[in-house]
């Protein structure tokens, strides 16, 4: 294995942590803020989100896929043709989709919100939520299929 490729597997994983590991703690994070919603304004919160999302999880997903790109190409991997790559790729595809056809809409409807309008927060919340841990249950599979190798 070339120094090369190892260099891009490391892009590649750091490129795994800064986007799944923002995933989850904008999660995680979003739910200790919301059971406090009542104490002060959503708007900082949803700013936030949109902020780390732009530079953790888009700048990582754009690092981890380059990075495997080049791993693809310089390994001569048959990458069509090797399903657990397929599989990995797919679930990144899937999860990709959901960001941004639901939450990243969401977010940004979610930061314009009157501020007094707490039931319309409250809706695209509760679907940016779920929606939000689909993606990343998804994004954890394809960590999955990329560490396991079986499919």
């Amino acid at each position: 294995m070339s120094n090369t490729y190892l260099v891009w597997k490391t892009l590649h994983i750091v490129g795994v942590v800064l986007m799944v590991g923002n995933v989850t703690v904008t999660g995680a994070w979003a739910a200790i803020l919301w059971r406090h919603r009542d104490r002060g304004s959503l708007r900082p919160m949803i700013r936030g989100i949109l902020w780390t999302d732009l530079i953790f999880t888009f700048g990582g997903g754009v690092l981890m896929t380059v990075a495997g790109i080049q791993m693809i190409r310089l390994g001569e991997w048959p990458w069509r043709d090797t399903a657990w790559l397929m599989q990995g790729i797919v679930a990144l595809a899937v999860a990709t989709l959901i960001w941004m056809l639901v939450l990243l809409p969401d977010q940004i409807r979610m930061d314009r919100c009157a501020a007094g309008d707490r039931e319309r927060f409250g809706r695209l919340f509760r679907r940016w939520t779920v929606c939000g841990w689909v993606a990343t249950v998804i994004l954890y599979y394809g960590i999955w299929l990329m560490v396991t190798k079986r499919a």
